[in-house]
């Protein structure tokens, strides 16, 4: 046996083992094929915008449901994994006005969380995330309610993309 045989053999047999054993470097974990379910608990809501928990977790419950890869129960002792949240601040930042009058046409809503993933069995946290958000545009309105109803509109959205990076993390692990 040569001495660049002798080498190249453990560095394959531990390359082999590496990836056998599920080894990720994406920053999140590997779900197990064991872990089938997941619950989702109304998030806390840190702000003062009513409603604001249920829009976010309606979203991240209706991004499990669609994909499918884990079904979704109600009760955290009944599920594999637990997705917590906590929507931690809420946002509107101007984005245009009218130059004439400098009243605000066009709002960006920003909703920031902090989210985590725990196995309740082991009561280990696979990934915690305290700074997940998303955010959305919409244009005002002269009419109040046809306003609101485009902040909720917007509230939606965010609400929408920041249950598709949930997604992303719980299943893909980055």
């Amino acid at each position: 046996m040569n001495s660049l045989s002798f080498l190249i053999t453990p560095c394959a047999l531990f390359l082999t083992v590496l990836a056998g054993c599920g080894y990720n470097t994406g920053g999140g974990v590997r779900l197990q094929s064991s872990l089938q379910t997941i619950a989702v608990p109304v998030f806390f809501n840190e702000t003062l915008e009513p409603t604001l928990e249920n829009a976010v977790t309606s979203a991240v419950k209706q991004e499990f449901l669609t994909n499918g890869r884990l079904s979704v129960v109600n009760d955290p002792g009944d599920a594999d994994l637990v997705l917590k949240g906590t929507v931690t601040s809420f946002g509107l930042t101007p984005l245009a006005f009218d130059p004439a009058s400098s009243v605000v046409l066009e709002y960006r809503v920003r909703i920031r969380t902090s989210i985590q993933l725990e196995n309740p069995r082991t009561q280990k946290i696979l990934w915690q995330d305290p700074g997940m958000e998303a955010s959305a545009e919409y244009v005002v309105n002269s009419d109040t309610s046809a306003n609101r109803v485009a902040q909720d509109h917007a509230i939606a959205e965010a609400s929408k993309l920041l249950a598709e990076n949930v997604i992303h993390r719980v299943l893909e692990g980055n």
